[in-house]
């Protein structure tokens, strides 16, 4: 039987409003590439930018759905379908986005993999960091590059 156990739904990930004036300047940019890519008789790679901004303007017109957490004292369950030990990371870091809502960085070992980014309620904040301060290290969270470029592109 689990020591603790914290449950909440969330939201798959942050979603960002994007006007009309976003997909328009989304479509001009990729335009201006592919026309690059016809001048210099590149087709593969023209034909590649014409998926990339489908896939752009796809998935930043799809609204997050929610998603089960839970957390005990062996890991973290996504879904019931995912499930994550805290073996498998080496520290965690939180940084809240508003009244509402914090997101949760959990940084694996392996330096390959991004971290898991997981949005939690703001007032489950402090009973995560109660019970996670004796499994994970807690460090300050440093905005990636990625990260970064994703809220600048409101993606």
């Amino acid at each position: 039987m689990p020591k603790f156990e914290i449950a909440w739904d969330a939201p798959e990930f942050e979603y960002r409003e994007k006007d009309v004036s976003w997909y328009w300047i989304s479509i001009i940019i990729a335009a201006a590439i592919i026309a690059f890519a016809v001048w210099f008789r590149n087709f593969l790679f023209g034909f590649f930018m014409v998926v990339a901004e489908i896939l752009l303007i796809v998935w930043g017109n799809r609204m997050p759905r929610r998603v089960d957490f839970f957390v005990n004292d062996t890991g973290i369950s996504l879904d019931e379908s995912k499930f994550y030990g805290f073996k498998e990371f080496e520290s965690w870091s939180a940084e809240t986005l508003d009244d509402a809502w914090s997101e949760v960085f959990f940084n694996f070992r392996s330096r390959v993999k991004p971290a898991l980014k997981v949005l939690v309620p703001a007032e489950k904040i402090a009973e995560l960091r109660a019970n996670l301060k004796t499994i994970l290290k807690e460090v300050e969270h440093q905005a990636s590059l990625l990260d970064s470029i994703e809220k600048f592109l409101r993606f």
